[in-house]
């Protein structure tokens, strides 16, 4: 008995013994250091979640749009006109039997602000005195009667400072197409052996120019005053050219 309790008391420290040496080694091992955590690391780290599911398709009515308003793209053109009188009083002639009259005329053009490309129309007469006048072939004349003037101006080009307050300076030039009439008449017979005299005038070339001032009232609408100087060539009425300066005034209206 006592033979086996060794023999069996040895075996045990013999099988005992390589499992306590493992545990004091494991025992006697450093502690592991701890690994810092990266965003990457997480990222790697972390579960990949689950795909969403796909949205519902339903499709969104687009906001309110606002319209704006359009550049204009061309020129601010608007439409300037007068009206007015003048007092043509013609140069270079006996003033006893050449009277100053009267200039009536209409003004209307395209206004680009600095400038206006238009055209004038009008009527005028001066009186002419004949008491005592002598043509070339003797006659003695007598009576007054007016000399008379229906023209157009085409084109007629203005320019203007649009931009200053109270006051609308001007100057423009214009050819002008002139009809004379003086005691020049005809005679026109139709059915019935009726007939009837015309006043027949004459055509002559000329230019006039003219320098004025407006002076604002209200809302674009000037008290229009200046100078006018013509000038007209011989043509089928005169045997010389002539020239004549007419003061006038009037109404402009320019709106913008």
């Amino acid at each position: 008995m006592k033979i086996i309790g060794w023999r069996s008391t040895v075996f045990l420290l013999a099988v005992s013994l390589p499992a306590n040496l493992a545990f004091a080694q494991s025992d006697a091992s450093p502690p592991e250091t701890p690994t810092a955590v990266t965003p990457e690391t997480s990222a790697t780290m972390a579960p990949t979640p689950s795909p969403a599911p796909p949205e519902p398709m339903i499709s969104t009515p687009p906001p309110h749009m606002v319209s704006m308003p359009e550049e204009k793209t061309g020129p601010d053109v608007s439409f300037t006109w007068s009206l007015g009188i003048g007092v043509p009083i013609i140069l270079d002639v006996p003033n006893e039997h050449v009277r100053p009259g009267a200039n009536i005329f209409f003004f209307g053009g395209a206004d680009f602000g600095f400038f206006i490309l238009g055209g004038a129309t009008g009527l005028q007469w001066n009186p002419i005195d004949l008491n005592g006048f002598v043509t070339d072939t003797g006659q003695v004349l007598s009576g007054r009667n007016p000399l008379t003037r229906i023209y157009l101006s085409i084109p007629e080009v203005r320019f203007q400072i649009p931009d200053l307050k109270v006051v609308l300076p001007y100057i423009s030039g214009s050819f002008d197409m002139n009809f004379w009439n003086f005691l020049d008449t005809g005679v026109a017979c139709g059915y019935y052996w009726y007939c009837s005299t015309y006043n027949v005038y004459r055509f002559t070339p000329g230019f006039t120019g003219r320098a004025g001032l407006g002076f604002e009232i209200k809302g674009g609408v000037y008290i229009d005053t200046g100078f006018q100087y013509s000038f007209t060539g011989k043509g089928n009425f005169f045997e010389q050219s002539g020239w004549w300066l007419a003061p006038y005034v009037g109404v402009l209206v320019r709106r913008r």
